[in-house]
């Protein structure tokens, strides 16, 4: 993999605009290219350079038909540019979205590519960590592409060579992903385990089927009550095979997984749902039809932020979409806008010192405690008791706690704005200011618990 330093001269088509996806053209040879532009400064302020680093170190050395691939690097003052290759078919998840849900041959042919690629990238002892419908590329004649890799966390045994600058999070179980595919052990932060990405190959065949995922719910915190109740709903139209193959893909205890297993990939290509593919001259066979963008029309919402989203052509690759690896930005999934789980302040390990046996966290976030004169930082977590824990996020001091009844009168929450809420109780009341703007989201998760 070549990298330099050139300018914005070689290429056609480079926007002002540093942080996404583009359709580019390079001069000299007139080849296409999916050119991820990331800004430099963005990537120092948020300690991202490891990340960066690792998503360029794992490209480089993946050689799959079915992964992405990255041709080549280069930087100038206010950026680093990935070459990356343009898969003109667009996203799966579009596809998915103009025809309103994919038949079970249409569904049977992309779920047993992205499973022939997920073999090859576990082999090479990496976990990708957000295989999504929006992160399977499609190629002009309709095939499968893995992308984006900002979230890829290398196992120990791995086969792929990774500077000491440039690893993925020290933590195993650092929270990645988007809300609606995450497994349920990252939610009790678990370390990651090849089970992940094959909890999230059965949410995305579920949605190849019916249209939308198997969790999806109004809002991040319900949908995680879902994922951990492991709440879902097969509507009748699927085959016995289809919801044999997702509920076992779906199973609590990742290792139980078809493909996570000791016999490897064999229990899931041997599953009766796959029944008919050739394993072996999969990538000869016949793609199904891409349906085309109607003319005037966008599968994505007007109001998507142009940071994270493709160029109207939706060509390239998927990873400007930010996540735990790369920004912590938000993602379109389904019909509206669903924070990832980065946005929850990367739960992990560390808060549950705080926790009693049994009890688990249902929403984080790092707020401001405010008081009459002065502001302080304070790691707010409500549990399922119902209780709520405020810490102190530097020296990991615990600060105090609300324990209430499922009785409204013992606790209340009143929303100031966006960002401010007051939790009032009959002894005290406490405002905090959520800089993600959650304070309606701290209110639903409070009075769910007192309604459950």
């Amino acid at each position: 993999m070549a990298t330099c330093s050139v300018t914005d001269a070689i290429f056609e088509g480079l926007p002002d605009h540093r942080q996404q996806v583009v359709r580019a053209k390079k001069k000299d040879t007139g080849n296409v290219y999916a050119l991820k532009i990331m800004d430099k400064k963005f990537i120092t302020k948020e300690n991202k350079t490891a990340y960066v680093k690792l998503e360029r170190i794992v490209l480089d050395q993946l050689d799959h038909p079915g992964i992405v691939r990255l041709f080549f690097t280069f930087q100038d003052t206010f950026s680093l540019y990935m070459a990356l290759e343009s898969c003109e078919g667009g996203e799966l998840f579009d596809q998915i979205t103009r025809k309103g849900r994919l038949s079970e041959d249409e569904a049977r042919f992309y779920a047993a590519e992205v499973a022939d690629s997920l073999e090859y990238i576990h082999s090479m002892g990496l976990i990708h960590r957000d295989i999504k419908p929006e992160n399977l590329l499609l190629t002009a004649d309709g095939r499968i592409k893995i992308a984006d890799f900002g979230s890829v966390k290398p196992m120990q045994d791995s086969r792929i060579t990774v500077l000491p600058n440039a690893a993925s999070d020290d933590k195993a179980c650092t929270f990645v992903g988007t809300a609606a595919y995450v497994p349920p052990e990252v939610l009790n932060s678990s370390p990651a385990t090849f089970g992940n990405d094959l909890w999230a190959l059965g949410c995305t065949l579920y949605q190849m089927l019916s249209g939308t995922s198997p969790f999806k719910d109004a809002s991040e915190w319900l949908i995680f009550q879902r994922i951990i109740a492991r709440d879902i709903r097969f509507p009748n139209y699927f085959s016995n095979e289809a919801r044999d193959l997702i509920d076992q893909l779906l199973d609590i205890d990742p290792s139980r997984r078809p493909g996570a297993g000791p016999d490897g990939y064999v229990s899931l290509k041997n599953h009766p749902f796959f029944s008919g593919v050739d394993w072996d001259n999969l990538r000869l066979q016949t793609p199904p039809r891409i349906a085309a963008e109607p003319k005037g029309h966008s599968t994505r919402s007007s109001g998507e932020d142009q940071d994270s989203s493709w160029n109207p052509s939706h060509i390239g690759d998927g990873s400007a979409r930010t996540n735990a690896g790369n920004g912590g930005a938000t993602s379109s999934s389904e019909a509206g806008s669903i924070t990832r789980l980065a946005s929850i302040d990367s739960f992990d390990s560390k808060w549950k010192q705080f926790l009693e046996p049994g009890e688990s966290v249902l929403m984080i976030s790092n707020v401001k405690k405010l008081q009459k004169l002065t502001s302080k930082k304070v790691q707010l977590i409500l549990t399922n008791k119902p209780k709520l824990i405020y810490v102190d996020p530097s020296k990991l001091v615990f600060k105090g706690n609300i324990i209430w009844s499922d009785n409204s009168n013992d606790l209340s929450i009143q929303v100031i704005s966006s960002s401010q809420f007051k939790i009032c109780t009959p002894k005290k009341v406490m405002s905090f200011e959520d800089a993600k703007q959650r304070a309606m989201q701290w209110k639903k998760a409070i009075e769910t618990l007192q309604n459950r």
